[in-house]
């Protein structure tokens, strides 16, 4: 118990954990709010619960090879998981924008583009978890990955607590459509803010020396309280 409390003060001085805490929250917590009440603000837009039911269905089938697809590129090229994360982020933000710009009618509405801007909205936001999940582990080294991860899990069940209680308080289905969006957009911003840090991951790829590293990878580690062996 003292550990698991000296570990949460610590990571309260860890402003880049949190900040992915956030974007997870403003995305995935935000999107499973919504997908709650996706029938019923799909029908109050007349279209029909049916249809509801099968574009949530297959979204999130399609959203399995996304997480695999992305977890691997985010495993593969390490170094520029910042870029692929607020990539992914931005395209996501984007397919929802187009998805409630069509469902609102301000354009004349096409089923084809309300499948489609769904199951690709999904598939991004979905897909960039376990790229979140590896960076939330990175910025919280070296607390222990089990209440890293259940902070993120906890931050996401918030937001997703807040989002339904407070919007089905007055429900409106324009609004929960529009602070759908205004999150996806503010965690994508917030992404751009993370600072890549390699503290953790070097320690476990390999025994490490001064020889292998360069001079900021030297002051991550050194900072962290690892000791380099010269």
């Amino acid at each position: 118990m003292c550990i698991f409390f000296q570990g949460l003060k610590t990571l309260t001085r860890k402003g880049n954990f949190w900040l992915i805490v956030m974007v997870y929250g403003l995305t995935s917590g935000v999107f499973n709010g919504y997908g709650l009440t996706m029938n019923t603000i799909l029908t109050n837009n007349n279209i029909s619960q049916t249809t509801a039911g099968l574009i949530g269905s297959v979204a999130l089938v399609a959203s399995v090879p996304s997480n695999l697809i992305l977890g691997f590129v985010g495993a593969t090229f390490i170094a520029h998981q910042k870029s692929i994360n607020a990539g992914v982020l931005a395209a996501g933000s984007i397919f929802m924008v187009i998805f409630v710009v069509d469902l609102n009618e301000w354009l004349p509405r096409s089923m084809i583009v309300i499948w489609v801007s769904v199951i690709l909205g999904v598939m991004c936001i979905t897909g960039v978890v376990p790229i979140l999940f590896d960076m939330s582990t990175e910025s919280a080294h070296p607390i222990s990955e089990e209440l890293s991860s259940t902070i993120m899990v906890l931050g996401n069940q918030i937001m997703c607590d807040i989002f339904t209680g407070v919007l089905q308080l007055h429900f409106d289905a324009s609004n929960m459509n529009y602070v759908l969006i205004v999150s996806f957009i503010l965690a994508t911003v917030l992404a751009c803010f993370y600072r890549t840090s390699n503290v953790r991951r070097l320690i476990d790829a390999h025994s490490i020396t001064i020889e292998h590293l360069d001079s900021r990878s030297i002051a991550q580690i050194q900072n962290a309280g690892v000791r380099v062996a010269t």
